[in-house]
């Protein structure tokens, strides 16, 4: 009878060395670390940097209105709002409408007597509203005036002006 042969095959294991030991922090971990700070310094200055520009704004909306309440006052004092008599004004409050988006000024004002411009007319205050519009042909500003029995101001943004 025939032999037949019989190869082994032989199976060859490569020994693969492991390095359990630790070197320190993986480069991925330190990686998300250093970006997780420089996200975090980068947040605080953003906050005080904003929180810097508010406050400067602030004083300036502050001085704006200061000097916009002081010419409000001396145009009211220096235009003449009755023609039957002298008046005096005083501003209760701005705003601007919502109907044409102009800016209006609200006052009280009181009349008084030529003869004795110390003593004012006994009456309770009458109420006025001041428009103002730009007037593009001129490149100037246009003003106009509405009075009302009782105080009055058009639908929109209002600031009362206290006193």
């Amino acid at each position: 009878m025939p032999r037949t042969t019989t190869k082994s095959k032989a199976k060859s294991k490569k020994a693969v060395a492991k390095n359990c030991e630790s070197h320190g922090i993986r480069p991925s971990v330190g990686i998300i670390i250093t970006l997780s700070v420089a996200l975090l310094i980068a947040i605080v200055i953003s906050v005080f940097s904003i929180a810097a520009l508010k406050n400067t704004n602030s004083n300036l909306n502050v001085a704006k209105l200061d000097v916009f309440d002081h010419l409000v006052e001396e145009t009211l004092n220096n235009t003449e709002i009755t023609s039957d008599a002298p008046s005096v004004q005083k501003a209760t409050g701005y705003g601007i409408s919502d109907e044409d988006g102009v800016l209006y000024v609200t006052f009280d004002y009181t009349t008084y007597d030529v003869s004795n411009p110390d003593q004012p007319i006994p009456s309770e205050p009458k109420h006025g509203v001041m428009y103002f519009w730009k007037n593009a042909e001129n490149g100037t500003y246009s003003h106009a005036f509405s009075y009302h029995d009782e105080a009055y101001h058009p639908a929109g943004t209002y600031v009362e002006i206290s006193e």
